[in-house]
């Protein structure tokens, strides 16, 4: 029997994606976002309910009103720190309140989307600490989500300004196989 080498592209990508924390202003293309979203919307989920919602935001008024409504509710970021790193566009996942893994749901979403993206060379940041700013009364309102869902998650996503940092080492005393 030959031995066939092959090079697994998708896994070299899961090992190369990184977390991107400033990008170029340019947006991105409706067909690559879509492309993105549908990589969420095939993630998995709680019994297969799909129980989310996809928000995109292009609107950096609101962004910045979604950042002052955090710091009201007393979020607190570091000083000229930009949550959303001034991306061109963010995702809001949201799901039933009521829903037993709906944060579960939402990061699968993330997790996938974040690798589609970075497979069409597109950076994104997964980031939990605006919540208290998206669950706001007035910033729900004009995220116009269905009926009894409430945010759980937020991508910023964009063209990286910069070359994305080297992978930090991974720990070698974390992994346990039992007979």
């Amino acid at each position: 029997m030959q031995e066939v080498i092959a090079i697994n592209e998708f896994y070299d990508m899961l090992l190369k994606r990184r977390t991107i924390r400033a990008f170029r202003p340019e947006m991105i293309p409706d067909d690559i976002m879509n492309k993105i979203i549908t990589a969420g919307k095939y993630a998995p989920s709680a019994m297969g309910q799909q129980n989310r919602h996809f928000t995109v935001i292009k609107d950096q008024t609101l962004l910045n009103d979604v950042v002052k409504a955090t710091e009201k509710a007393g979020g607190e970021f570091v000083p000229g720190h930009t949550p959303f790193y001034s991306a061109p566009a963010v995702i809001i996942l949201s799901a039933p309140a009521s829903f037993k893994f709906n944060r579960e749901d939402c990061a699968c979403a993330i997790q996938n989307m974040m690798l589609a993206a970075c497979s069409f060379g597109i950076g994104s940041c997964y980031i939990c600490a605006v919540l208290p700013g998206l669950r706001d009364s007035s910033i729900m309102d004009r995220l116009k989500l269905p009926a009894n869902y409430v945010p759980y998650g937020s991508v910023s996503f964009g063209y990286p300004a910069a070359s994305a940092p080297e992978a930090k080492a991974r720990r070698t005393d974390d992994v346990t196989f039992l007979p």
